[in-house]
């Protein structure tokens, strides 16, 4: 897809600054100069066999191995071994093809079809960094040694999650190095760095740990204490942590499409240094090279924000799944699933999560037979009805309250997520969505708050069998760069500091009364965080309207300036509500730039937010992440060919069914393809700002 630049960015892309040292020294490419933001760069090359891009030196077969790859020393684990260890758990394919991973989809299948040879991919990767340590991103850009120069591509894959760059690389990087593309990731400046505030050990930007003075400026966070700070607070709250997206003071999600568009000024920049034999003429610029912004959940609202902070032509399309986007105001959109009016859509992830979190436990009691329940402090969780009752409108009035008597208060909880803008089929899996820490860090994040902050009595700890707080081991802090998704360092969980008898792990929390109660009293805080209260007092008022700012900070208005954008979400979806999400996603782009619409929206029947195949997931849903690499192909036929993209639609899928644990494997028949030509009864409409959503299985 030609497209054209302004001058001064097509200058910028080639002579941003001075250069930054590498281990390459390409010597005709020596005029060309990286992004000025670029801090720290470096650069492997990976022959293919020993070691490569896509598997770390395992194969496929070794992807497979249920048993992840070792540290020689675990106490001291190398770039390399955790480099290799979460390109092994990015991939997924230990967890077996039952659920068609491995088989019909995934790193080692390209088009339906199997990759011949063990998946090794030879060429040079780059590491880089833009500013320091709290304020920190790192890149990672992937160049393979077959990349089509002819018709150079690049494919930026931000992380999912809270993860690190590495995040993307068995799901987005393997489609994209399949089809000689180099790959462009970050992670977002969001983690998975710590600060082991009693230890006093950090993680270095490759992974590895040491203490602070040792580490110095090679560290991605530290909490950004003195060392008086840093010794009172350890004293009066010893063992706990600090983790980046909570406590960097940054708050990061602001940042994510500026640096997705990064990512590519990078790679584009780097391809004309150390790659330029073969280019086009003019060079790798945005209008010589295949731009594609992709990625799955923080990182498919990554690649939006991409396309939506990008003004110049540096991305050509856009492709997300299940992406997690706080919206702009929706201005009279509205969505409509059947004859029914959705009555809440477009909360931001804060608010629509903390309302769950308060009404979680209560609602599980509906689903005896769920996975999660099992875990379920059924004492508890009654308590936690009674509680809600005129605690707020948003969760259970004292009216129906006494209409349905105490046996009927997790119905009534159940019907208050739904009103919120969860979907009804979402009742069996909203116990193991139970989360309280997501609402907590987002607050933290949006609040630039300080990890002394401790906001609503929360902290994080590692701890024992009791609830509470010990120091973390050595060889845990080592691994967290690739055992740890972005939170504190495994298995560190969420502290309430307010529990009486003093700090304990917020899932042992206990009431007033001394009674577990789930700590009822920290998410009531957070939801009043969320949804400011005019009467509030000062502090807590000042601190909401922190969260606020930095909330608004990360607004999506649904303007993708034109760019071709397909996104897939499962109806199913628990943790990022489709009636949030996507759905009036579409509504907003069909309004922005005078009204066109360049969004095409596939929504998965029977999928959630995850692909598990565990038992009680087996029998009843469908892997989302077989229609994101579909996804990604029907963009890569548009880009390419000029195919146009199907249009919006309802996939209706048929679920493995047998007895939990026991379900057949899944079939190309349980997941029919997104159609080129959809059903009439399966079209997704959007008129007037209204967006139409077929019902029905």
């Amino acid at each position: 897809m030609p497209r054209r630049l302004p001058l001064l960015l097509a200058c910028a892309l080639a002579t941003a600054a001075a250069p930054i040292g590498t281990t390459s020294s390409a010597t005709a490419a020596q005029t060309v100069q990286l992004p000025s933001y670029i801090t720290d760069l470096d650069s492997v090359r990976y022959d293919g066999r020993t070691d490569d891009l896509l598997t770390g030196g395992l194969g496929f077969a070794g992807l497979r191995d249920t048993t992840p790859p070792g540290f020689a020393d675990p106490d001291n684990p190398t770039p390399a071994e955790l480099r290799r260890r979460a390109l092994w758990s990015s991939a997924g394919l230990w967890a077996g093809d039952g659920g068609g991973l491995g088989r019909l989809y995934g790193a080692n299948v390209d088009r339906g079809r199997p990759v011949p040879g063990d998946g090794k991919v030879a060429g040079t990767e780059y590491r880089a960094v833009a500013g320091r340590g709290a304020r920190s991103v790192s890149f990672v850009v992937q160049v393979p040694d077959d990349f089509d120069r002819a018709r150079p591509c690049v494919v930026a894959a931000p992380a999912s999650g809270l993860g690190g760059a590495y995040n993307m690389a068995g799901t987005a990087g393997a489609w994209a190095l399949h089809r000689r593309c180099a790959v462009a990731y970050t992670d977002k400046g969001m983690g998975p760095a710590f600060d082991d505030l009693r230890s006093g050990t950090v993680m270095a930007y490759d992974g590895t740990t040491g203490p602070r003075a040792s580490v110095g400026d090679r560290a991605a966070f530290d909490a950004g204490l003195s060392a008086e700070e840093r010794a009172r607070f350890d004293a009066e709250r010893p063992y706990r942590v600090a983790y980046k997206m909570a406590h960097s003071g940054t708050d990061p999600q602001a940042g994510w499409g500026r640096d997705v568009l990064r990512s590519v000024e990078l790679t584009l920049a780097l391809l004309n240094r150390d790659h330029r034999r073969g280019a086009p003429g003019e060079g790798y610029t945005p209008a010589t090279t295949t731009v594609l912004a992709t990625g799955v959940s923080n990182g498919g609202g990554a690649a939006v924000a991409a396309g939506e902070d990008d003004r110049y032509g540096l991305v050509d399309a856009v492709v997300a799944s299940e992406p997690q986007m706080n919206l702009a105001p929706l201005k009279g959109v509205d969505v409509r699933e059947g004859d029914r009016r959705v009555p809440a859509v477009g909360l931001p992830l804060l608010q629509y999560n903390s309302v769950a979190s308060l009404l979680q436990p209560c609602a599980a009691l509906t689903e005896p037979t769920a996975p999660g329940y099992a875990n379920l402090d059924q004492a508890a969780a009654r308590r936690r009805c009674t509680a809600l009752v005129g605690d707020d409108p948003r969760l259970i009035t004292r009216r129906d309250a006494a209409r349905a008597g105490q046996d009927g208060l997790p119905r009534l909880a159940q019907e208050a997520l739904v009103r919120i803008g969860f979907p009804a089929r979402s009742s069996y899996l909203q116990v193991a969505h139970y989360d309280p820490q997501t609402p907590v860090s987002y607050a933290m994040s949006f609040a630039r708050a300080s990890v002394t902050d401790s906001l609503c009595g929360y902290g994080w700890a590692r701890t024992d069998s009791s609830g509470r707080p010990v120091p973390y081991s050595r060889v845990e802090l080592a691994a967290a760069f690739a055992t740890s998704p972005g939170r504190a360092p495994a298995p560190g969980v969420l502290i309430d500091e307010n529990s009486p008898g003093g700090p304990v792990a917020d899932a042992q929390s206990r009431g007033p009364d001394g009674r577990h109660d789930y700590n009822l009293r920290g998410e009531r805080c957070v939801l009043r965080l969320a949804f400011p209260r005019a009467n509030a007092p000062g502090e807590e008022r000042a601190w909401a309207r922190r969260v606020a700012e930095g909330l608004d900070a990360t607004r999506r208005t649904g303007d993708l300036h034109g760019k071709p954008t397909l996104i897939v979400h499962g109806r199913d979806d628990t943790r990022v509500p489709v009636n949030h999400s996507s759905r009036p996603y579409l509504g907003l782009n069909s309004r922005a730039g005078q009204g066109h619409g360049t969004v095409s929206y596939v929504e998965v029947t029977h999928a959630h937010h995850a692909d598990s195949t565990a038992p009680g997931y087996d029998n009843r849903y469908v892997p989302l992440g077989f229609y994101y690499q579909q996804a990604l192909d029907l963009m890569w036929q548009r880009l390419r060919d000029g195919t146009p993209l199907p249009p919006s639609q309802v996939v209706r899928t048929t679920p493995r069914g047998g007895e939990p644990g026991r379900a057949p494997a899944l079939t190309a028949a349980n997941v029919p393809p997104v159609a080129a030509t959809p059903a009439a009864g399966d079209r997704i409409r959007v008129s007037g700002g209204t967006v139409r959503i077929p019902d029905g299985e």
